[in-house]
């Protein structure tokens, strides 16, 4: 046999081992013999199969040598210290970290002065129940606490130990001191069941009460130093008992932490209906009135003085007082926050501007009719600050049912019969007071001629719905307007607050004229008027062109501050008109536009008698 002979018969062997396993797998009919590539393939996968059982027997080593070890790490026991375990609290002392001795040194030093000296006070709702230490007998046995200190944590496995210093690291226990005290409970108990059996409160609601007489008083100007009546409040009482086993296991848990105050809030059944302050003045008491002014016409309404007290006051009171107490209040007279001399001390305390306007011809009984009735249109107008004004709205349309009347007027060149005539007169007198007060004129119009009551370019001509005088307040205050008048002249004052440092002056320039033409009315010697020669049937009155400007000076120095023009007032000429006598004249007809019309037509423009010369101002104010 050659050097290799027994590896071949080796081999040969593992060939037949494999070759079974194969067929054995394959359970093939034919059985025939694998491929070389199918041999090498098997053996692969055994040698896997071999690795990882391997694998997994090491990794169930490892885990069993790591039980092991831990099971004899956990049979050790730790190291004692000796020391209380931390945040161990007694009797208020935090003990964690001290030893035995360390311990009770502490506990003696608080307690010997608190349980053997102090006494235990009970705070209750109608009193307080004191028990002494010669009552009690209270004595705290210190060295049995130190040992229930040190024992915490103790007992138990050695993981027990490890677990609860774990715990006192992140939590604080607390060593009750009761059952290391000695104490008199049967007295305790008794004491507290004695004291609440003799206590309690039933309901009983507030009483209130006037004592004394109320003073009698002008209620705008009372005395102030007569005597006053008394307000008396009792305080009711509520329903509640209180319970003598929650008091005593109050006592017990304040012996346990070292305290020796106990407060008992007993719980209340029915509490008694406190009447508020303001539902006391309501019922006793008269509340003050304010002085009040009227929005629109700044009549003032004076105040009246209150009867009463101070309801702020009562209410703390009441918030505090205890169940039956007795209050007592005061009464007296309230004055009101608004007086009418805080509302008029300032109202309409200056005159701003007043003026008068009269005719020296005279007017005709129904001009001066008209005149009063549209000054008592506008007295007593209040116009607020900011706010428009207009005369014809608050004269109204003239009526005859008003009381106005007739008055003949020129109007466009021609006499005409007006209703409520003669009422630009008192229109111009509030015109002159607005320049003077220096308001805002949003409109205003000339006469068509110039009249005889007022300078030229300050007068003010209104005719209803059609020219109207228009004003604005621009103070800060109200103003009132004050007008009468007393036959034919006409009075107009402003009312407000003159708060300007500076003095207007009014001023009118004529700045044209145009002169009158004579117009020669030729008629014949037997006219049917009886007209003479040279006879003026029509008064030439000449025409103007007016610029109304005001100066504002000022008051201390008189320096010029500005000069404005304020409107420009066009006044139309009228013509004269004379008869001339020519003895070859064409014989008048009443007919004929060169002839003057009848005078008994109100309409035309001549209507005056023929008898008569007839002047401008006769025309205008008959």
């Amino acid at each position: 046999m050659g050097k290799y002979e027994a590896d071949r018969r080796g081999s040969s062997r593992e060939q037949a081992e494999v070759d079974k396993a194969y067929h054995k797998m394959t359970d093939s009919a034919t059985r025939k013999h694998p491929t070389a590539q199918q041999i090498a393939s098997r053996r692969k996968a055994m040698k896997k199969q071999k690795i990882t059982i391997i694998v997994c027997c090491s990794i169930l080593a490892v885990l069993l040598i790591a039980l092991i070890c831990g099971l004899i790490l956990s049979s050790c026991q730790p190291e004692d210290d000796g020391k209380i375990l931390p945040h161990v609290y007694a009797a208020g002392i935090d003990l964690g970290g001290m030893t035995r001795d360390e311990a009770a040194n502490a506990l003696h030093l608080v307690t010997d002065k608190t349980f053997t000296q102090k006494d235990m006070v009970i705070g209750l709702p109608d009193g307080q129940l004191t028990l002494s230490p010669a009552q009690t007998q209270a004595r705290l046995d210190v060295e049995a606490v130190v040992e229930a200190a040190y024992s915490y944590g103790r007992g138990g496995s050695a993981q027990d130990l490890e677990t609860a210093r774990k715990n006192a690291a992140n939590t604080s226990h607390t060593i009750a001191l009761l059952p290391y005290l000695t104490l008199d409970l049967d007295y305790i108990q008794s004491s507290i069941q004695t004291f609440c059996d003799t206590f309690g409160s039933q309901l009983s609601q507030p009483t209130a009460q006037l004592e004394g007489y109320r003073p009698a008083y002008d209620p705008e100007h009372p005395d102030l130093a007569v005597e006053h009546q008394t307000l008396v409040i009792v305080m009711g009482t509520p329903d509640y008992a209180i319970s003598a086993s929650k008091v005593y296991d109050q006592v017990l848990d304040a012996y346990s932490l070292n305290q020796f105050v106990v407060t008992y809030d007993a719980p209340t059944l029915t509490e008694p209906t406190v009447p508020s302050a303001q539902e006391l003045f309501q019922k006793f008491c008269v509340s003050p009135e304010d002085a009040t002014i009227d929005s629109v016409t700044f009549e003032v309404t004076p105040e009246v003085y209150g009867y009463g007290f101070d309801v702020e006051s009562l209410q703390r009171q009441l918030d505090t007082a205890e169940y039956g107490q007795t209050i007592q209040v005061q009464l007296g007279f309230i004055m009101p926050d608004i007086t009418a001399k805080d509302l008029t001390s300032t109202l309409f305390r200056d005159t701003l501007a007043i003026h008068t306007l009269a005719n020296p011809s005279g007017n005709s009984t129904e001009r001066d009719v008209n005149l009063d009735l549209s000054a008592m249109a506008i007295d007593g107008i209040v116009i607020k600050a900011g706010e428009e004004f207009s005369f014809n709205n608050a004269m109204g349309r003239p009526t005859a049912q008003k009381g106005y009347l007739h008055v003949t007027e020129m109007r466009d060149g021609k006499l005409t019969d007006v209703l409520g005539g003669g009422v630009s007169q008192t229109a111009s007198a509030l015109y002159y007071c607005a320049l003077l007060a220096d308001l805002d004129i949003l409109e205003r119009h000339s006469n068509e001629y110039a009249v005889e009551y007022t300078r030229l370019g300050l007068d003010a001509f209104v005719d209803w719905g059609i020219r109207d005088l228009r004003l604005r307040n621009n103070t800060g205050a109200p103003i009132r307007i004050i007008a009468s008048a007393n036959g034919s002249e006409v009075t107009v004052k402003l009312l407000g607050e003159d708060d300007k440092q500076y003095t207007v002056q009014i001023n009118a320039e004529v700045v044209g004229e145009t002169a009158p033409e004579t117009i020669v009315q030729v008629v014949s010697k037997d006219n049917i008027y009886d007209y003479t020669d040279g006879q003026i049937l029509q008064e030439g009155v000449t025409g103007y062109e007016v610029q109304t400007s005001i100066d504002k000076i000022e008051e201390h120095s008189g320096r010029l501050i500005s000069s404005t023009l304020v409107d420009t007032s066009t006044y139309k000429k009228q013509d004269q008109i004379i008869v001339q006598i020519e003895d070859n004249a064409p014989p008048t007809d009443p007919t004929e536009e060169s002839v003057p019309d009848d005078p008994s037509e109100p309409t035309e423009e001549t209507q005056t008698d023929p008898t008569e010369t007839t002047s401008f101002f006769d025309i205008f104010f008959p």
